[in-house]
């Protein structure tokens, strides 16, 4: 019999274990690339910013992850507003017409294979996009590449924030001093 998606790490061993947090709050490893386990975790998030995209404009931006960790992004959230007007109530990424394509560089390969929906990729702060199965794995000194396209009718500003925590190569546990 062949090796199942779930007993390669894809998701948890159990239904008593699942916990869509689990890697986030650390209580548990269903969530977290296999082999990285052991290793200290630090709560960490990554920010693209698009100071002011256009209505059908289409802009790419980056950012670096830093060379001193990996990168384990548990969940994915947006912010965006009028950069015209300065409106400050945010636009929820469910009715906002613009489309994503997210890129990582360590690897040279987009994350879907054409620009897709923001909301299909991001939530709210009080409600963000949970990698379910699998948490999204950055290397380091790779970048998290975004290009973004906007379909509204006025200049919007944006904050796509990629939330997680950060994976050092030392142990979790270390000894008593």
């Amino acid at each position: 019999m062949g090796t199942s998606m779930r007993s390669q790490g894809y998701g948890p061993s159990s239904v008593s274990d699942f916990d869509p947090f689990a890697g986030a709050r650390g209580n548990g490893v269903a969530f977290i690339p296999p082999g990285l386990e052991p290793y200290y975790k630090d709560p960490f998030s990554y920010n693209v910013i698009f100071n002011a995209i256009a209505n059908a404009q289409t802009l790419t931006v980056s950012t670096n992850i830093q060379n001193d960790s990996f990168f384990v992004c548990t969940q994915q959230m947006a912010e965006i507003w009028d950069s015209a007007t300065g409106n400050t109530t945010n636009l929820s990424p469910a009715v906002a017409a613009m489309t994503v394509r997210i890129m990582d560089s360590s690897s040279g390969k987009f994350q879907m294979d054409q620009p897709t929906p923001i909301a299909n990729l991001f939530g709210t702060a009080l409600n963000p996009k949970v990698w379910l199965y699998r948490a999204r794995l950055y290397l380091p000194g790779g970048q998290i590449s975004v290009e973004l396209t906007n379909g509204m009718a006025a200049s919007q500003r944006v904050r796509l924030t990629f939330e997680g925590f950060k994976v050092y190569k030392v142990p979790d546990q270390l000894p008593t001093m």
